[in-house]
C-alpha cells in the first residue's frame, strides 16, 4: 500500500509544479484567476487520486489473473 501513496504523491507533487510553472508563464491579474487556481487545485487533487486507484486496480487485476 506504500507504494500507492508514494505514487499519489509523485503524482501531486509534479502537477502542483507543473500548475505553479504555467501560471508563471499565463500571468494574469485577476478576480477568475483565483477561482481557476482554486479549482485546478481542486481537480489535481482528485486526479492524484485517482491515478494512485488506477495503479493499485491494474495491480490488482494482475494478480488476481496469475
Amino acid at each position: 500500500m506504500s507504494k500507492y501513496i508514494i505514487k499519489f504523491f509523485l503524482v501531486l507533487i509534479i502537477n502542483i509544479i507543473l500548475t505553479f510553472v504555467l501560471m508563471g508563464i499565463f500571468d494574469g491579474g485577476d478576480y477568475v484567476e483565483t477561482w481557476v487556481v482554486t479549482f485546478s487545485t481542486i481537480i489535481i487533487l482528485l486526479l492524484s487520486f485517482l491515478i494512485a486507484l488506477m495503479f493499485y486496480v491494474i495491480d490488482l487485476i494482475k494478480k488476481i489473473s496469475k
